[in-house]
């Protein structure tokens, strides 16, 4: 019988594992090499965390980590629990989670997700089924961001709402397949006897904990992004859907600033903010580790919605620009 040690390791294992040596060793070329182009972009992921996403996730990500803890979402979800449940299936705790990933951005959907499985609170099922379509960017980054600052046009508020938010709202809907989910029992609930600031130590320091992985990501792929701008023969349309497949906000404001014809940006953005880029996906491996939920799911989800949202965008963008 041969050992596990020497059993060979898996070819996607290995590319993995060379695709994530061959990115370190680019970084480090490109900080030695380039220093002052490499401080600006982590200078602008650093400003990008702490001026936006510090302020707005990490207050929800101690508070959601409370509720959750106190065993305050069943109550909170009473109102919208019936209608939300007969559309889309989800338990009371799935209905936070479906809400919150549609209004808060990325990655609220992803860390509740993750945290009400590994809390016992929904299956693993219902998370892997909700992680595909609830975590997304926010309204107000949609409209204040992709669509006012950097398209220019605020006209078209309506329309890139309804696509980027229509489209993973209809995803969730074909891939319900009749299932109906519900909470499952707690092991143990939160007593008023229990609740003292050793829970909100806890919240704090996880909330903290994730909002330092969130800084960390942006500036490592705001790096990345940068360093793709400088790729050879390269078309303009390639290089920013190639920027904002790696981040999101440098790939937005590339495409903004490019002569591009405006349908096209209008399809390129939407596509880009739906997707999330790879730092999305690192941000939402790091929301849900230990709970058991798919990454490879995801992403498949992702990478489908996001090329419904870019193909009807630019459907719609040629009607009306």
């Amino acid at each position: 019988m041969k050992s596990r040690l020497n059993s060979p390791v898996p070819k996607p294992q290995i590319l993995k594992k060379a695709g994530a040596v061959a990115a370190t060793v680019l970084l480090l070329a490109f900080l030695l090499l380039d220093p002052v182009r490499a401080s600006e972009a982590s200078a602008a992921g650093l400003l990008l965390w702490f001026h936006t996403l510090v302020p707005v996730l990490l207050p929800f990500f101690i508070l959601s980590s409370l509720l959750i803890a106190l065993d305050g979402v069943s109550s909170l979800m009473g109102l919208l629990y019936p209608i939300l449940h007969r559309i889309f299936g989800c338990s009371r705790e799935g209905c936070f989670c479906l809400v919150s990933g549609f209004l808060c951005g990325f990655p609220t959907g992803a860390r509740i997700t993750g945290e009400l499985v590994r809390t016992r609170h929904i299956s693993a099922e219902e998370g892997d089924y909700l992680l595909g379509f609830c975590n997304n960017v926010s309204p107000a980054f949609l409209i204040g961001f992709c669509v006012t600052k950097s398209l220019g046009r605020p006209s078209l508020t309506g329309p890139a709402l309804l696509l980027a938010f229509g489209v993973p709202l209809l995803f969730g809907l074909s891939t319900r397949r009749g299932r109906s989910f519900s909470s499952l029992p707690a092991e143990k609930k939160t007593s008023g006897s229990q609740i003292s600031f050793k829970i909100a130590d806890a919240c704090i320091m996880n909330g903290l904990e994730s909002i330092l992985k969130l800084g960390c990501y942006i500036i490592l792929f705001s790096l990345l992004a940068e360093l793709s701008k400088s790729l050879p023969c390269l078309s303009p349309a390639l290089t920013c859907a190639l920027t904002g497949f790696l981040e999101i906000t440098n790939g937005i404001s590339l495409t903004a600033a490019c002569t591009l014809p405006p349908r096209l940006s209008f399809a390129l953005i939407l596509g880009t903010a739906s997707f999330g880029g790879l730092c999305g996906l690192a941000q939402t491996q790091g929301m849900i580790d230990g709970s058991g939920l798919s990454l490879a799911r995801y992403l498949g989800a992702k990478l489908l919605t996001a090329l419904s949202t870019a193909a009807c965008a630019l459907l719609l963008a040629t009607l009306l620009l």
